[in-house]
């Protein structure tokens, strides 16, 4: 089935899913084009690709193109969308908003999944972070310039849950997007670090559509998983006066979640072993932590966006907006856990040697997290464009942002008293979570227990960035060269991460009969067969920090409770990376004709000088540290070159080269080591082996050389097909490799990056868009959009046996498809999305962790009652789809975790 549909869609490529238009947009044109953008006209401002109208200069009103009204339904989006593509030059895909607040995804991560050669990581129950051409070194835009995870560039957030659920990605609230633009190919103007691209997320701006306008928006979503219902609220007024020189918008959003997510989970994964089969001595494979897991959070997103513009003439204009999310969540977990490899009984092996099933004499573990997340960006920018002469117009901004988040651990442990042995029967190979039997203790009742761990961590980081920029556009009036570009830009970005860590494990354990005040019962979910219906868990509330612990002073006098900050986890996690950027540029825009062809584009070279500067506490085998600032400069010269070739009768050819560079992820790059609490401990022995991740401040940017050429065929009414091909050769590389290194006489594996051989990335994009305007009149009113893209890729990485692996977050297949109906006031849409199995990570064994293949199917239909108000129904994972990955084999299953299917009705009023 799988290939079948590949095969199906070899000259597919979707623009557009659920409530979306998709489509390759230009730089210059996306804004012109774009439903609903309501754009001045002039030229685009030097540097600022697909800029809303705060950056549109110069031209009377009265020439505003007929498209620059606020457009209702797909048909006019796509059509718009279509025109743009067609006299584009650079090679930039977009998702259009049907109408105000009508981008129908959760946020900018699960947009983008309509676009070809995107690909979304998922985390609990939502999109989260993206790879472009299978790469996730990419830069985030917003409105032209740059935001940041509060972790630093690359950042996923501080989620210690192994997701991206709280990155920069899922704090944008689509509601709050006009249009969203992936530049695949960028120009020197445009900012660097892009290795697979640049997203830039755009809004309306109040110059923008009608003289006066409100949106309303208010829907109720229901999660199927947990039974819960949750809300959304969107609301934006804009207005014009001074004769329509001066406009004003404000929009908000809030959205309250309830979820859950159910099924197996693992931290350590599995390990390798030795084992002796009739004399010989054989490789085996097997998982050592097994979670049966559940989750339960609330989570509450608000956003704010507001800007102001002032156009007094045509040769001046003056805007400023700003960008506000605020995301917090409670979120809660219980599972039992325990080691398959532990005193192994009647194993059995897949042909892999893969641990299949057995009996384990080993400690059952009963686990508690009460996670607390507060996760916010901003983000603001004032600019001026404005004509110096007659044939030079500049353009220039200042900006700032600053992310912060914290994620504050309580994590609770209770294992069975000495002299009590549990035994567990497991069949990981049954169902879709595996089968257990669990005998040898009652779980349910505490004087079988006792606690031997408690984790009190507060993580915090907080990224800030300014920037200045000007641009310059001089138009020549020569014959071929018709406009020359340049200009420059300061960036500086300080990232900082301080956490406060308390590991306490009381000698012996503390009997959990002697703490029922912080003590009760779970009601396990029932997703795995055999496992205890209630277990003993920490009781929600009964506590909230090591200090609440005052009757049991082994925890409350702890040295790591009363001062968290001297620890060693504390002090090795904690460090500030300060980066100075400074760029220039220069590009020449040219349009000729060659023997009868038109052939348009640019091209330019971009300078970036880089300083670096990373403090950390470089720590010692006794655990003590000292604290050391790493320094770097670097430089580098990016050329880039586009070409669009109009071949007549609908048929156009692009093509384009650039050299890329992207520095590397700013966590990286601190001049420290950060620890994991998973060491194992018997009897004051350290058994196993803990994990840990340093930073490496000294590493070189990654560098590619990168190719892309475009056929395209316009035929008709709204009907396109195309294929991109695209190659990327990078000449430098980062990967991880991991050494064992000790603090405070703990053993630890420590991950680090290092710079590795290099790699290349190399692909196809086919796309798709047919209005059934051929067909009989029965089906005229339907239409398809389709994507695929094949993407490969060969890399410096390697596993523990040697083995070549793919770019992490790499899908060699993507789809997407999308077949509507629309014809008067009704319009459904029905989307399917699958991607293929990709590289997660490595392992702490260093083996390669894969997600399986996904496929999420959504539907969404809409009427409109009259040109104020319309109805909407959207559903989503329709197939209640589970997020499963394997270690190196697809039968050495480490996770599968269903999340259920997501229901939601709106209303949305416009006047």
């Amino acid at each position: 089935m799988k290939h079948a549909t590949i095969y199906g869609l070899l000259l597919s490529s979707a623009l557009t899913a659920s409530g979306l238009a998709s489509q390759s947009v230009s730089a210059q044109e996306a804004q012109a084009s774009a439903p609903g953008q309501g754009e001045a006209t002039g030229p685009v401002a030097p540097g600022q690709a697909a800029q809303t109208s705060s950056q549109a200069a110069t031209e009377p009103p009265a020439a505003m193109p007929a498209e620059t009204v606020i457009v209702s339904g797909i048909r006019r989006s796509l059509e718009s969308a279509r025109n743009a593509k067609r006299n584009a030059s650079q090679i930039v895909d977009s998702i259009v908003a049907d109408d105000i607040g009508k981008l129908p995804d959760r946020n900018v991560a699960e947009s983008l999944s309509r676009v070809s050669g995107v690909q979304v990581d998922r985390g609990i129950a939502e999109g989260t972070s993206v790879s472009i051409r299978g790469l996730r070194q990419n830069v985030t835009l917003f409105n032209g310039r740059e935001i940041f995870d509060s972790t630093g560039r690359g950042g996923i957030g501080l989620d210690q849950n192994g997701t991206s659920t709280y990155g920069v990605m899922a704090l944008v609230p689509s509601d709050l997007i006009a249009r969203l633009d992936v530049t695949k190919l960028a120009g020197a103007e445009q900012v660097s670090g892009g290795l697979g691209g640049i997203i830039d997320i755009r809004t309306r701006m109040p110059l923008d559509g009608p003289e006066s306008q409100v949106a309303v928006r208010a829907a109720a979503t229901y999660d199927q998983l947990p039974g819960k219902t949750g809300s959304e609220l969107f609301g934006m007024w804009s207005g014009k006066f001074a004769n329509n020189t001066l406009g004003f918008l404000l929009s908000v959003s809030a959205d309250t979640r309830k979820l859950a997510q159910e099924g197996l989970d693992t931290f350590s994964g599995y390990r390798a072993y030795n084992q002796t089969v009739g004399g010989a001595t054989v490789a085996r494979f097997g998982n050592q932590d097994v979670r049966a897991q559940d989750i339960a959070e609330k989570r509450e997103k608000r956003g704010l966006s507001a800007a102001v513009q002032w156009r007094p003439s045509n040769r001046l204009e003056i805007s400023a907006d700003t960008f506000m999310s605020k995301l917090e969540s409670d979120r809660d977990r219980y599972w039992l856990s325990f080691n398959p490899t532990d005193g192994l009984s009647n194993a059995r092996y897949s042909s892999n040697n893969i641990l299949l099933s057995g009996r384990a004499t080993t400690a059952v573990l009963s686990n508690t997290e009460f996670a607390a997340v507060d996760s916010d960006v901003k983000s603001s920018a004032v600019r001026a464009r404005f004509a110096v002469t007659d044939s030079l117009r500049a353009n220039v901004e200042a900006s700032y942002g600053t992310s912060k988040a914290s994620f504050h651990q309580l994590y609770f442990r209770l294992q069975p008293l000495a002299g009590i042995q549990p035994v567990v029967d497991f069949d990981l190979s049954k169902g879709r979570f595996g089968e257990y039997a669990i005998g040898g203790i009652d779980f349910a009742n505490p004087a079988t227990l006792r606690h031997t761990i408690l984790f009190d961590n507060l993580y915090r980081a907080e990224t800030d960035t300014k920037a200045l920029r000007a641009d310059f556009t001089h138009s020549t009036g020569w014959d071929v060269v018709d406009s020359i570009e340049f200009g420059a830009r300061y960036n500086v970005i300080d990232s900082l991460q301080n956490p406060l860590r308390a590991d306490i494990r009381p000698s012996g354990g503390i009997p959990a009969s002697q703490m029922s005040a912080f003590l009760g019962q779970y009601a396990s979910s029932g997703a795995i067969a055999g496992l205890p219906a209630n277990y003993t868990v920490a009781a929600k509330g009964a506590f909230g920090s090591c200090a609440d612990f005052a009757s049991i002073p082994a925890i409350a006098r702890d040295p790591q409770c009363i001062d968290p900050a001297s620890t060693v986890n504390s002090r090795a996690g904690t460090f500030d990376i300060r980066e100075k950027f400074t760029d220039a540029y220069a590009k020449l825009n040219y349009d000729t004709d060659v023997g009868g062809v038109n052939v348009s584009g640019n091209a330019g070279v971009r300078f970036v000088q880089r300083k670096l500067e990373s403090t950390g506490n470089i720590m010692n085998a006794s655990g003590a540290s000292t604290p050391t600032t790493f320094l770097r400069d670097d430089t580098e010269a990016l050329p880039s070159a586009v070409a669009r070739v109009d071949l007549g009768d609908g048929n156009l050819v692009r093509l384009g080269a650039a050299r890329v560079a992207a520095f590397p992820n700013t966590a990286d790059l601190n001049n420290g080591v950060t620890l994991s609490n998973n060491a194992v401990f018997v009897n004051g022995v350290q058994t196993g082996v803990g994990s840990g991740s340093g930073g490496s401040p000294n590493l070189d940017p990654f560098k590619a050389n990168q190719v892309d050429v475009s056929f395209e065929k316009y035929f008709g009414k709204q009907a396109l097909a195309s294929l991109g091909l695209f190659n990327k050769n990078i000449s430098s590389f980062i990967v991880q490799q991991q050494s064992a290194e000790s603090y405070n006489g703990v053993n630890y594996f420590i991950n680090r990056k290092v710079n590795g051989q290099g790699a290349k990335v190399k692909g196809a994009e086919l796309l798709v868009q047919l209005p059934f305007y051929f067909a009989p009149e029965v089906l005229r009113d339907f239409g398809v959009m389709a994507t695929y893209s094949y993407i490969d890729s060969s890399t410096p990485i390697r596993d523990a046996e040697k083995r070549v692996l793919p770019f992490p977050g790499l899908s060699k297949n993507n789809v997407n498809l999308v077949l509507y109906y629309e014809s008067g006031p009704l319009s459904i849409r029905t989307a399917y999305n699958w991607r293929d199995e990709y590289l997660v990570s490595l392992s702490a064994a260093n083996t390669g962790i894969y997600s399986g293949s996904f496929t999420d199917v959504g539907a969404t239909v809409r009427y409109d009652i009259n040109k104020s108000v319309s109805l909407n129904l959207e559903a989503n994972n329709l197939l209640n789809s589970r997020q499963r990955t394997y270690d190196g084999a697809v039968e050495a299953l480490r996770t599968n975790a269903q999340y259920g299917r997501i229901f939601k009705a709106s209303v949305s009023l416009k006047f």
